[in-house]
């Protein structure tokens, strides 16, 4: 799913126009990347946990120039599921 399919499903459950709901998702979506980026983790209820964390520099082989190389540290997001949404998932049958 896509940004214009996530703003289309959300236009039709909520019964605002597209522009609105493209408007709420910008400000979600810069609101939660505000919090990533000053490293305030945030949780949705029933959906998970977002935090930011810094990956220390680390060895990692090139394929393409058959060596080692050192990649440099950098600032990931990490993302843990809540226990609702695990039972959720894992309800639907294989």
């Amino acid at each position: 799913m896509n940004k214009s399919e996530t703003i289309k499903a959300l236009s039709e459950r909520l019964e605002l126009t597209q522009t609105q709901t493209e408007e709420l998702y910008n400000s979600l979506v810069s609101i939660f990347t505000e919090h990533l980026s000053n490293n305030n983790g945030f949780s949705i209820p029933d959906f998970g946990s977002f935090s930011s964390e810094i990956r220390e520099e680390y060895k990692s082989y090139n394929p393409h120039y058959k060596q080692m190389m050192l990649l440099p540290k950098k600032k990931v997001v990490r993302f843990s599921q809540s226990s609702a949404l695990k039972d959720e998932f894992n309800e639907v049958e294989l």
